[in-house]
């Protein structure tokens, strides 16, 4: 209970960080459509109604305020509910970027170790649908919020002339609420964790038959049937599960709804009975029937919400989880900062073993390595020797299971990762081609240098990439890639140099 109390707290303020006090109209709007402005009409109608019963010729100056009331009260709910209409898409996009944000501001923090986790690409897989999940969690706690306000006020009403109705409203709720609870228990899975690898294997297909790198192999092979079939077999598999589940508990939930109306028409005999022996007028049974009702909507409601957060908050999770991912590799809180002599710096690997979390076996034993100031050298060997993985331990993205690292006779955990990485520049096999101009694709390698046209030229003349870049009309500026309006798609070659003087520009500076 104490979880979705503070995860419905923590949801509330990501809409109010996103959206403002706009967030707050909404709650009000609900409440007062939902709850308090059927009171105001039924409130009304019970007044008119006896007073009517009593006087047939009643002069409109004796109901006046009746009709001044129920003006008033529909004034606001047409200001407040067609301003929440009308400003629904804007409120949708708002939390929709504050969100998207959000998640990519937490990914630029992290660091490639944490990529490389299974268990972390599973909690990133279901990022894609958490914009919709704490969507459906907001509008459940708003609507916690209205039921509540909703029985409370039923129950004020009703008590006073019908004690009974509250405690027995509840009880006949209560096996509705227990089959729904289960009936969500049961597919909540479906939603969740069974989706994810269905969701993945068809982004994953989509990707394949779709992708510059890879859409020309499906088309010389012609295997996207067995692709597309594939993924039909897992999506039928999944369905298949899905809809039986869902079935087995369908009637328990019907069930309990029976016996929740069965109550209700109990509570009406016992209202009509005393409207037929003349203890309550017309217009009293009236507003008793109204409240009677919202007595079992505010409760059933309640609980059903509640219930349908309970299971939510099982996806919420993944979205808070995400957000405390922390780093893997961090730089130590009294760091060292890399001494600038010498430079190029000396590099030194002494009796490095290295494996790879969660696995047994040593991709390096022992390695021994010195790289002098300015050397240049050259690792060579087969698939699986340790070559990327050498690399990924001088970039620091995993640390030595035994041995050390020494930059410049500091040990690499020691060091500030910050100006560590200032002294390298890299050129990796899967490296990003930027869909953005061909400037960004340069800078983005030191964006301290961005302004430095003189830099950024050199960058460019030592890639070779001055070569093509005369042949753009938008020269520096012109968008390269297929994937936006304007741009110019570049060969496997050219890509790599522009690649490559992105990695320049940040060594440019030493």
């Amino acid at each position: 209970m104490f979880k979705n109390f503070k995860y419905g707290v923590k949801v509330l303020q990501i809409y109010y960080n996103s959206y403002g006090f706009w967030s707050i109209i909404d709650i009000i709007t609900q409440v007062y459509s939902s709850t308090l402005y059927p009171f105001i009409q039924v409130f009304l109608l019970s007044k008119l109604i006896d007073a009517l019963t009593k006087n047939p010729n009643l002069p409109i100056s004796d109901i006046s305020w009746i009709i001044t009331v129920f003006i008033i009260g529909t004034i606001i709910k047409i200001v407040l509910l067609n301003t929440y209409n009308t400003r629904g898409a804007v409120h949708e996009y708002y939390t929709s970027n504050y969100l998207y944000l959000e998640i990519n501001k937490k990914l630029s923090s992290l660091d490639p170790a944490t990529f490389e986790k299974p268990e972390f690409q599973k909690l990133l897989a279901q990022m894609d649908g958490v914009k919709g999940a704490i969507g459906t969690y907001y509008t459940r706690v708003i609507a916690v919020i209205d039921s509540f306000f909703k029985f409370l006020t039923a129950a004020v009403i009703v008590s006073a002339t019908f004690p009974i109705f509250v405690p027995l409203i509840l009880l006949a709720t209560i096996p509705s609420y227990l089959a729904l609870d289960k009936y969500r228990i049961k597919l909540w899975p479906y939603f969740s964790t069974k989706s994810a690898p269905v969701y993945r294997l068809v982004e994953y297909i989509k990707t394949l038959l779709s992708s510059d790198s890879t859409s020309k192999e499906t088309a010389i092979f012609q295997n996207a049937g067995e692709l597309i079939n594939k993924m039909k077999r897992k999506q039928d598999s999944f369905m298949y599960s899905f809809a039986k589940t869902n079935d087995t508990e369908m009637s328990k939930v019907i069930f309990g709804e029976i016996i929740q109306f069965i109550a209700f028409l109990y509570t009406q005999w016992l209202n009509l009975s005393k409207v037929l022996i003349h203890q309550l007028t017309i217009g009293q049974f009236t507003l008793f029937f109204q409240q009677t009702l919202n007595l079992s909507f505010g409760a059933m409601g309640t609980l059903d919400n509640y219930s349908s957060m309970s299971m939510r908050s099982k996806y919420i999770d993944s979205y808070f989880e995400f957000m405390d991912t922390k780093r893997v590799i961090n730089s130590p809180q009294s760091a060292i900062k890399l001494p600038i002599s010498p430079t190029p710096p000396i590099i030194e690997l002494k009796n490095v073993s290295f494996r790879y979390p969660n696995t047994k076996r040593d991709i390096l034993k022992n390695f021994n390595l010195t790289i002098n100031s300015g050397e240049k050298i050259a690792l060579v060997g087969e698939n699986g020797a340790g070559k990327t993985t050498l690399v990924k331990l001088l970039l620091r993205f995993y640390d030595v299971t035994e041995g050390e690292i020494l930059i410049n006779g500091i040990d690499i955990r020691d060091l500030e990762l910050e100006s560590w990485y200032k002294f390298i520049g890299a050129l990796f096999q899967d490296y990003i081609k930027y869909q953005f101009t061909f400037k960004d694709n340069v800078i983005y390698g030191d964006l301290n240098n961005q302004r430095d046209i003189e830099s950024i030229t050199n960058a460019i003349e030592k890639s070779g990439a001055d070569t093509f870049l005369d042949k753009f009309p938008d020269g520096l500026n012109q968008v390269v890639g297929k994937m936006f309006e304007g741009g110019i798609d570049l060969s496997g070659g050219q890509w790599q140099k522009l690649a490559l003087a992105r990695a320049f520009l940040e060594m440019l500076q030493f």
